[in-house]
């Protein structure tokens, strides 16, 4: 019996930036995905926001493709015929709902420069937003983590089979490294960019006092959605003009609504219309 691989976390970002299938490609051995940030994943575990389902299957199949986002970005997850538990989950999953997820990575490329990063999930449960945050959280401080073990890798001269030897003491993901510095070409501006991606999901859980005085941007925007959401959600513009008459500039209130969307505390079931999760 082959043992189980542990399920690693990343943002949704970087897991979406890989490029790097890492493998056998045999039944009995474990598959993994290189991320940009060296972690090496066989299966992920990630929570967010389900903010779309729908049955793709064709000929009579059932496969069900989600959505689930974070802050900085959106997983796709795929259920089919070999995860009936799971599929039957997203059969009855009504968007917007918090989950957690945990399941097998899958790497496609159906063509040259192109790839697609999924999850064929393995369990699903509804979480609140409380768990959702502690993700966050646990999830920055393991993306900085490797981003550190890189630096030292980038600093250390050596590449190749030699890195990864030289690296093996200090992380279980020496080999992903490696090969990370080499396919991704890794340097310090690569980096600093999935630094800001950490900083600004941490943001996303901690809620910022208003200063004195002044009009709660994020509350009235809250606000308008609720009160103009019909059942079908509500128009972009119409939150905006709704935010606007209390004296706030367009260009202000756009940035707002794109960190509340940012933070999952709203979401677009289509372009242009906006619902509260």
């Amino acid at each position: 019996m082959t043992e189980r691989e542990t399920a690693r976390r990343a943002f949704a970002r970087e897991f979406n930036d890989a490029t790097l299938a890492y493998g056998e490609r045999t039944d009995r051995s474990p598959n993994f995905v290189i991320t940009p940030t060296g972690a090496l994943c066989n299966r992920l575990f990630v929570v967010g926001v389900l903010t779309e389902v729908e049955n793709i299957g064709t000929g009579g199949q059932t496969l069900y493709r989600g959505r689930l986002a974070d802050p900085t970005g959106a997983f796709t997850i795929y259920a089919g015929q070999y995860q009936q538990e799971a599929a039957a989950f997203l059969a009855g999953a009504a968007p917007p709902v918090y989950l957690a997820v945990a399941g097998k990575v899958r790497l496609f490329s159906p063509e040259p420069g192109a790839y697609y990063a999924s999850i064929r999930p393995e369990e699903i449960n509804v979480v609140d937003r409380s768990v959702r945050d502690r993700w966050i959280y646990q999830t920055a401080r393991l993306t900085l983590e490797r981003i550190g073990i890189v630096e030292k890798a980038l600093a250390s001269g050596f590449g190749g089979e030699e890195l990864t030897w030289h690296l093996i003491p200090s992380t279980a993901d020496a080999e992903g490294v490696s090969k990370a510095i080499d396919h991704y070409l890794l340097s310090a501006h690569k980096l600093q960019a999935y630094k800001q991606m950490v900083l600004n999901a941490l943001a996303t859980i901690v809620e910022p006092a208003a200063p004195a005085g002044d009009l709660d941007l994020a509350a009235l925007i809250l606000d308008a959605i609720a009160r103009l959401d019909g059942g079908e959600g509500v128009g972009y513009e119409a939150v905006v003009a709704e935010v606007a008459a209390r004296g706030f500039e367009a260009e202000v209130i756009d940035g707002a609504l794109g960190a509340l969307l940012d933070e999952g505390r709203c979401y677009e079931p289509k372009i242009g219309v906006l619902k509260l999760i």
